[in-house]
């Protein structure tokens, strides 16, 4: 009999402990009252998105649509300012292609001569211009790009594998370059990008005369435009956005021009065709 009320005080224990479980709030069981409610994990929210949901689309183009603990600086510079102002300065090397003319050359004084022209070595260039860059959308913009470039050429005459005279070609290049640019998708706070156009030159030395004593007896045209590309990676800091860019120059325009200095026509006839090239690498601020 003892025995029995011990199993039947345990089943008892057993079955308010169960009633007690089923009442508490902590357990969903839609049996219960309004009092019982469901015990949702928590959840970490990231401080700061990767754009702001009030200013900017969800789906917002040229972005990765995700959001990143580590939000994106200058984002007005995508997508709220289109017209923006900046600088560059550029080191880089000038060059010419020539093509010497195949034919005997005579002077006024009757000498005949048959030269090979030709760039031995490159030359330094450097070069400050002003910007202004305006935004079609988050991948296009149009870029036109104002200053002097300052650089010279050495142009070599080799007559029977011989060096026979050698001549430096001094440029002051007032550029004005007209480009497109194409902006990849930006990632973190970079973006690379693709630039494309045609920059026109005005060779300011060009209009200076012959001169013998620095065996200068050629002359170049002063006008040319050239075909112009080149890549480059934006990068944007907290107050400002800076790129580097290697860009390459070739020009269209035949630049030996048909004046001579009188009994050293041979130098100038020596050349068939001569064009400019240049290397450029940019540093930009905007």
């Amino acid at each position: 009999m003892k025995r029995n009320s011990i199993l039947i005080a345990i089943v008892a224990l057993f079955c308010t402990a169960a009633t007690a479980q089923n009442n508490s709030p902590l357990v969903s069981n839609p049996n219960n009252g309004a009092n019982n409610s469901y015990r949702t994990p928590k959840t970490t929210s990231l401080k700061q998105p990767l754009y702001t949901p009030s200013k900017l689309s969800d789906m917002a183009p040229g972005f990765p649509n995700k959001l990143v603990t580590h939000p994106l600086t200058q984002q007005h510079y995508d997508y709220t300012k289109r017209l923006h102002f900046g600088f560059a300065i550029a080191l880089g090397a000038l060059d010419y292609s020539i093509t010497s003319s195949k034919e005997t050359q005579y002077n006024s004084k009757g000498e005949a001569s048959n030269f090979f022209v030709d760039v031995s070595t490159l030359s330094p260039l450097m070069s400050v211009s002003a910007l202004m860059d305006y935004r079609f959308d988050h991948q296009f913009s149009f870029r036109l790009q104002v200053g002097p470039t300052f650089g010279s050429r050495i142009i070599n005459f080799y007559s029977a594998d011989s060096l026979n005279l050698s001549m430096q070609i001094e440029s002051v290049l007032i550029e004005a370059s007209l480009l497109l640019k194409y902006k990849a998708i930006r990632h973190s706070n970079v973006r690379p990008y693709m630039i494309a156009g045609l920059t026109p030159y005005c060779d300011v030395s060009a209009f200076k005369n012959f001169n013998e004593k620095r065996n200068l007896y050629i002359a170049v045209n002063p006008f040319d435009v050239a075909l112009t590309a080149g890549v480059g990676i934006d990068a944007y800091a907290n107050f400002f956005k800076f790129s580097i860019e290697m860009r390459y120059a070739m020009g269209m325009v035949n630049s030996i021009s048909s004046k001579s200095l009188e009994g050293y026509e041979q130098y100038p006839k020596s050349i068939d065709k001569m064009y400019m090239h240049s290397f450029v690498l940019s540093i930009i601020f905007e």
